[in-house]
């Protein structure tokens, strides 16, 4: 095994001293270990094998003050060298109608619409996700989900350490260009993108005859990104719920974009469809939801991402100790 491919083994970047080595080390062969999977199958020894010979060859490398290399580029997207964990890279493989998940590498890459599906992503974060609190679980010598529940007891933190990983990992500006094209610069040149959202209840309630009341070309306004949702109201200021846009991939793209003040947003009512012949009764209100880019750049990852998923995983630590002395 060489150098370079130890460190892809291991996710061990150029900037890595022995004490980081040591940790990634550690965080994966209790996640591949055979013990830790409980499997002896060939390829989890195999796997584990593997593990501990590219930790050996770094640990030797880097005491002998030798420089680690980067490691052989296998998939063609950015690295986003500060976020906080790497992910596992995965591919769809349809076989007679079922779908399955291939790993493919993995790595501190960025998400890249032309190169990996939404689903192939969701799977990667939550995947990750799992890894940091699994860790964590391991350190306070848990190793079996249902010693605490913990299936149910980690939740509240797998949904936080879930959107501050998604906001690492997902650029919303790049993939704003991947995903959509701007339907017209205006005289400033500035992009502008059209969407297509959604507002729709049942039953009577004040909702329901508020949106009764909408007609095409009604624009309507942001109350707040709350829950990563776009609240919006009508004119008289009744809230109206949350949109729901036409791709799941778009909330991970706009509502950042509008978050991090990159541009300014327009909703314009397109239609309405109203349905009295059944109960509840039910209404929905087709939207144009058009986006202006005031700034085409790329934010950087800040450090108070890292410092929240800190929080998170700390949090999650204390609170294992606690449920470990009751």
């Amino acid at each position: 095994m060489t150098i370079q491919e130890a460190a892809s083994i291991l996710g061990v970047i150029r900037q890595d001293d022995v004490r980081a080595i040591k940790q990634k080390f550690r965080k994966m062969i209790g996640q591949y270990h055979p013990d830790a999977v409980g499997s002896d199958e060939p390829e989890h020894i195999k796997k584990a094998q593997l593990i501990n010979e590219a930790y050996t060859i770094l640990r030797e490398n880097v005491m002998q003050g030798k420089e680690i290399p980067a490691p052989t580029p296998v998939w063609k997207a950015r690295v986003v060298e500060n976020a906080f964990t790497g992910r596992t890279i995965y591919m769809i493989l349809w076989e007679d109608h079922k779908k399955e998940y291939i790993e493919v590498t993995r790595g501190r890459y960025e998400w890249d619409p032309d190169l990996e599906e939404f689903d192939c992503l969701l799977k990667s974060l939550n995947q990750a996700v799992l890894e940091l609190l699994e860790n964590i679980e391991h350190q306070n010598g848990i190793f079996q989900d249902y010693e605490y529940d913990l299936k149910t007891q980690r939740f509240p933190y797998q949904v936080q350490l879930f959107h501050v990983l998604a906001g690492q990992y997902i650029l919303p500006v790049s993939c704003l260009k991947k995903l959509a094209s701007p339907i017209k610069r205006d005289e400033e040149k500035r992009h502008i993108y059209k969407f297509q959202a959604f507002l729709g209840t049942k039953g009577d309630s004040k909702i329901f005859r508020a949106m009764l009341k909408l007609k095409n070309g009604d624009l309507l306004y942001a109350d707040s990104l709350k829950n990563n949702r776009i609240m919006v109201s009508d004119g008289k200021g009744v809230s109206l719920g949350h949109l729901s846009l036409s791709e799941d991939s778009l909330y991970y793209v706009i509502i950042p974009i509008l978050q991090k003040h990159l541009a300014q947003v327009k909703f314009v009512v397109s239609a309405m469809e109203v349905k009295r012949n059944v109960r509840p009764y039910a209404v929905r209100v087709n939207i144009d939801l058009y986006l202006r880019m005031e700034k085409m750049e790329e934010p950087e990852i800040n450090s108070d991402q890292n410092v929240a998923i800190e929080g998170v995983l700390n949090s999650y630590d204390s609170y294992l100790k606690e449920i470990k002395l009751k």
